[in-house]
């Protein structure tokens, strides 16, 4: 495992992602983190943190479920107010209330990573999420719409569970987006984004798991798109991947992204091992390479 720590001046990581809390009000079959017995990121700390950052960064704030922090949006006028770019990685509970979301949204957060592995199917939420959380999910869809966040919505995708899913996530999407009078931007595009089971931390064990190929599969016949116009199209925020797929698809309201990324891991148990692209915040306040610093502090930080 390449493992090794930065401090922030010498940051060379895209986004680096943060976490603030460890708390969580879901108990999701899937989850990398799943440690809830670590205090909360020191605001202090993270404030000096991001200060020595050396250029412009985007900052994403995740948990467990980062909404639990009451200031969170302090975290977010604090990373605005330094010059870079905060985003938020969330499973959405909270956001399904219009005033909380519009709290975020005045605090500067303008997108956010929302999760619905389910779209509207409780069925799946139960088999992945252990829980019905479709109908609040979707509300904060709705929400979030409304108010005026770029989305990108985040599924697992698992067989014999979540194959209708794709397609009404975009059939969603594009419903609450008309609704709303949104439509598809490029410099600000709506995006739907799709993994496969990463075997990280807890997961669902012994569950038959998708592979790249097989989840780009599925993704062209649900979207109507062929295999050509995908392979090839693996480079995400100016890095080129062998793991992550990334593609326009045609819609009622525009190009939406579709963005497709293998978390099956390598021999070290590292999922998207390597990455120059996604960095994490570490305790002592380094940088480190996200995955491989999940890998080491596995079931810890």
């Amino acid at each position: 495992m390449n493992y090794y720590e930065l401090e922030p001046e010498h940051n060379h990581f895209y986004t680096l992602l943060a976490d603030v809390t460890h708390k969580c009000q879901m108990e999701c079959k899937n989850c990398y983190i799943p440690n809830r017995d670590i205090p909360d990121m020191s605001f202090k700390g993270f404030t000096n943190f991001v200060q020595r950052l050396p250029s412009r960064t985007d900052i994403r704030l995740i948990g467990a479920e980062a909404t639990l922090r009451p200031d969170l949006p302090e975290f977010i006028k604090m990373i605005r107010k330094s010059g870079h770019r905060p985003t938020l990685l969330t499973n959405g509970l909270k956001m399904a209330s219009f005033s909380y979301s519009k709290k975020l949204w005045d605090a500067g957060l303008k997108s956010l990573g929302l999760s619905l592995n389910g779209a509207d199917d409780d069925f799946v939420y139960q088999q992945l999420d252990g829980g019905k959380y479709a109908q609040r999910k979707i509300k904060a869809l709705d929400t979030l719409l409304k108010i005026g966040y770029v989305v990108h919505i985040n599924c697992i995708l698992v067989p014999g569970v979540s194959e209708h899913v794709p397609r009404r996530l975009l059939e969603l999407l594009e419903s609450y987006a008309i609704l709303h009078g949104r439509k598809a931007s490029p410099r600000f595009p709506l995006m739907l984004r799709f993994k496969n089971v990463g075997q990280i931390g807890r997961f669902l064990d012994g569950q038959a798991s998708y592979d790249v190929s097989d989840m780009l599969g599925l993704l062209c016949e649900s979207f109507d798109v062929s295999m050509k116009e995908v392979l090839g199209k693996n480079k995400i925020d100016g890095f080129s991947e062998c793991n992550a797929f990334l593609f326009p698809i045609n819609t009622k309201i525009g190009k939406v992204l579709v963005k497709v990324t293998d978390w099956r891991v390598d021999d070290d148990g590292v999922p998207d091992s390597g990455s120059r692209r996604r960095g994490r915040v570490t305790p002592n306040f380094k940088v480190a390479p996200f995955f491989e610093h999940v890998k080491r502090n596995e079931f810890g930080y």
